[in-house]
């Protein structure tokens, strides 16, 4: 999937398709196992065990139709308490994307102190099988 629009982070769910317009974020996270066998002569390794990828985005809309309709704080509250699984495409821009199903995990909102800026909501999700996809 070539890089659309300037966006690099599409959200699929309940037929409608979402981008992130002012920031988006990935953290990568590794779980680890501990063991010790009779070979290791009782030393404790570590070892890899799953990978968990967060996503944190700012600045939704609504792409799904031909206009772009960004959500209000309360339709971004729906996605978060939604419990249906969302697709999750990353598109680097360098020809590499990765894609999977996410969960959303919460809700931010953040208010400037000056009147005259906007306020800005995120969606936050996780998912446990991102997988890389070449085009």
């Amino acid at each position: 999937m070539a890089r659309q629009g300037g966006f690099n982070v599409y959200l699929t769910t309940g037929g409608k398709t979402f981008v992130a317009v002012t920031s988006d974020e990935l953290s990568v996270d590794t779980n680890t196992k501990e063991s010790a066998t009779k070979d290791d002569a009782g030393v404790k390794n570590k070892r890899v065990s799953s990978h968990v990828y967060n996503f944190s985005v700012q600045g939704i809309l609504d792409v799904t139709d031909s206009t772009a309709t960004r959500l209000n704080n309360d339709a971004i509250i729906a996605l978060a308490y939604s419990k249906q699984p969302i697709t999750i495409v990353y598109e680097r821009g360098n020809g590499t994307n990765y894609t999977g199903t996410a969960v959303p995990t919460g809700y931010t909102e953040t208010t400037p102190a000056d009147p005259d800026e906007d306020s800005t909501y995120g969606l936050q999700l996780r998912s446990h099988d991102l997988h890389k996809v070449t085009s």
